[in-house]
Order: structure tokens, then sequence, then C-alpha cells
């Protein structure tokens, strides 16, 4: 179900990173955000009615995702979606997004949910 558990360790230490609210893993490092659509912050509501505010990574680390690919329901055309949760503690943290387009760039980037993670480090 869970494809697997991405570990690296980051030399910046005076640039903001950002770890899960619940466990204290590092998740992703300031210098991963990546502008999809013209912004690297995001809010839309789900189908069921949840507002999602969330931060695109172009790398995240200590996180699984399901191995289910899912179509329906994308924000971003020409990519699906995974649930994506912490490595360590399996807090929901967003979703990691797949081009399924031909001619989609990036390949491949990570949607995560501000709420999920605290900053840390710089201002943080």
């Amino acid at each position: 179900m869970l494809l697997y558990v991405k570990s690296e360790q980051d030399d910046s230490k005076n640039k903001k990173a950002y770890h899960c609210s619940r466990c204290g893993a590092r998740i992703a490092g300031e210098d991963s955000m990546i502008i999809i659509n013209g912004s690297d912050r995001h809010s839309f509501v789900n189908p069921a009615g949840v507002q999602c505010n969330f931060i695109t990574f172009a790398h995240c680390e200590n996180v699984m995702m399901d191995e289910k690919l899912y179509l329906e329901h994308s924000w971003f055309p020409g990519y699906g979606w995974r649930f994506l949760v912490c490595g360590h503690c399996f807090q929901h943290l967003g979703w990691k997004y797949d081009a399924v387009a031909p001619n989609a760039r990036p390949q491949v980037f990570f949607g995560v949910l501000i709420a999920s993670v605290e900053p840390v480090g710089q201002d943080g």
C-alpha cells in the first residue's frame, strides 16, 4: 500500500526547514519549494468541503506515499495524486503529484499541508 520512505540529510543549517508538526521529522527545506501555476502556496477545497492550504515542494524526505495514483479531483490538470504521510508517525502531510500528461513539467512535486508542518530555522 505505501511506496517508500526517503531520508536525506541537508547541510543548509541556516535555511528554514519544515518538520512534521506531530513528531518533528524533517519533511522539506525552503530551498526545495517550487512554483506551480504561479505560486508555491495553494488553497483549494476538496470534494468533502475541507479547505486545504499547502506549500509545493520539488522534494520531500522522511515521507511515505500510497501506491494508488488517483486521477479524479486533481487540483492540477495533467497530474494524478497520492496520499502523503510522515514516514515516522504516519500523520497525513498532503499529496505527491505525478505527471500523467506527457508534456507536464515538473514530472513530480509534493503538496504539503501548512497545518501538518512546523517551520524551523532562519525565521521560523
